[in-house]
């Protein structure tokens, strides 16, 4: 009889175990998705490795094709996503309504840290610079940022903000905050 009881309360972890990690990967795929945009000369796409999100912005150059214009890269427990108070609720993105529709989810480092900022040559330095490796140094720069933002305009961005910035949440919340 203990031995049966063992194998189920192990067998119950292990399920468990496995729905959390669908849970992980599922929340990760929403995120994902949702910032995946495509409207004339810009491509935008976001990766989340482990607590860790890169965001990615190219933009089509005549003379060069597709260039990446802008890459932010952070800890997730680390950035704020800012409010937005609208029609009596608060979503962490800006809305504005047109043809087609523009939407900005704006990231805020927590005090006293500042994240990766790469951008091309072809855009003017903010500050500090070190050089990226991408192009072996020579197409791309880093600079340090307290704040950012994505921005996405076509069709369905609204949807697609309030997609990730839930996602996002409920995945620091899950599975980047400091629990002790």
């Amino acid at each position: 009889m203990k031995i049966l009881l063992t194998a189920l309360m192990i067998g119950f972890w292990q399920a468990g175990s496995l729905l959390a990690e669908e849970t992980r990967e599922s929340l990760i795929a929403q995120i994902e998705l949702a910032d995946q945009n495509e409207y004339k000369d810009e491509r935008h796409a976001v990766e989340v490795n482990d607590c860790q999100l890169t965001t990615y912005r190219w933009k089509y150059l005549e003379d060069e094709g597709w260039v990446l214009w802008t890459s932010f890269e952070f800890p997730m427990l680390l950035v704020d996503l800012s409010e937005f108070p609208t029609d009596g609720a608060l979503r962490h993105y800006f809305f504005s309504e047109g043809s087609p529709g523009d939407v900005f989810i704006v990231f805020n480092a927590k005090d006293g840290f500042e994240f990766t900022h790469e951008k091309p040559f072809h855009r003017p330095q903010e500050g500090e610079i070190e050089p990226s490796p991408r192009g072996d140094g020579t197409t791309h720069y880093f600079e340090k940022q307290p704040s950012g933002y994505i921005s996405h305009t076509g069709p369905d961005v609204e949807q697609k903000a309030r997609l990730f910035t839930s996602g996002y949440h409920r995945y620091v919340q899950t599975y980047c905050a400091f629990i002790g």
